[in-house]
C-alpha cells in the first residue's frame, strides 16, 4: 500500500530477506521519486540497534529529501532483531548480510539505476556500511555519519577504494574531528570530511545542515558518469 506524502515522492512499507543462512525477513520503507526513469539508489543504515531504528529522525528526513530533491530511490530498513525484523542482534557480526539483502531488493525496483548505488550509515550503520562495502562492487560510494571509531582502532579489514564522505558533528563525543581526520587520512581512494557546526553524535537539531551536506555530495556523485 502506498502513501503519498507529496507529489514528488511516495513511501511504501516493504519486506525482504537478508542474505546468508539462516536468512531473516526484514522490514523497510521504500521512498520513490516521482517521474524519474533511472533513479540512483541510496540504502540507509540506522544508528545503534539497542536505542534506534529506521525511524530515526535524521534517517527519515534524509530518505525523504533524497527522493524528493535528488530523485533517488531511498530504502531505510531495520537490522535483524530491530522492530519487526526477524532474528537477533549480533553487534555487527551478521548485520552486513542485512545490508546485502537491502541492496538486492532496491536494485530489483523497476526504475532503479543499478549502476549508481550509495550506502549511507549513521553510527553503527556507518560501521556496517564500511565493513561490507569493500566486498560488494555494486556499492559505488559510501557516506559515513558519526562513525564509531572506537570499534575500529586499527581500521577495517579491507579498505573501500571508491569515493566516500565522512560526516561528523563539531561536538561529536564518539566521532570527534581530531580522531576522525587521521583515520580518514589513512583511507585509500577518494575521500572527504564534512563537519556539522554545533552538532553532536546523533545530529539532533542539526538534521537540516547534515542533510544539506550529504545532498550536495550525492547530487554531484550521481551526476558523474562512471563513478
Amino acid at each position: 500500500m502506498k502513501m503519498t506524502l507529496s507529489s514528488a515522492q511516495t513511501e511504501r512499507a516493504i519486506s525482504f530477506y537478508s542474505k546468508g543462512q539462516p536468512s531473516f525477513l526484514l522490514e523497510g520503507v521504500l521512498h520513490e521519486p516521482a517521474n524519474v526513469e533511472k533513479a540512483p539508489i541510496a540504502i540507509l543504515c540506522h544508528p545503534q540497534p539497542a536505542s534506534s531504528n529506521m525511524n530515526d529522525t535524521l534517517t527519515v528526513a534524509l530518505a525523504r529529501s533524497l527522493a524528493i530533491e535528488a530523485g533517488m530511490i531511498a530504502l531505510r530498513f531495520n537490522f535483524r532483531g530491530v522492530g519487526n525484523s526477524q532474528g537477533q542482534q549480533t553487534d555487527g557480526r551478521m548485520e552486513p548480510l542485512d545490508l546485502a539483502g537491502a541492496i538486492d531488493v532496491a536494485m530489483a525496483q523497476t526504475r532503479a539505476n543499478t549502476a549508481k548505488v550509495c550506502v549511507i550509515g549513521h553510527g553503527f550503520g556507518a560501521n556496517i556500511a564500511l565493513m561490507y562495502a569493500p566486498y560488494d562492487p555494486r556499492i559505488r560510494t559510501v557516506v559515513a555519519i558519526s562513525l564509531l571509531l572506537y570499534r575500529v582502532p586499527n581500521g577495517f579489514p579491507k579498505s573501500f577504494e571508491r569515493p566516500k564522505l565522512f560526516v561528523t558533528g563539531e561536538f561529536d563525543e564518539i566521532c570527534p574531528r581530531h580522531k576522525l581526520e587521521p583515520f580518514v587520512e589513512q583511507q585509500s581512494g577518494p575521500k572527504g570530511i564534512n563537519v556539522i557546526t554545533g552538532a553532536r553524535h546523533l545530529m539532533r537539531g542539526y538534521e537540516e545542515p547534515t542533510i544539506n551536506a550529504i545532498m550536495k555530495y550525492l547530487k554531484k556523485w550521481a551526476a558523474m558518469p562512471g563513478v
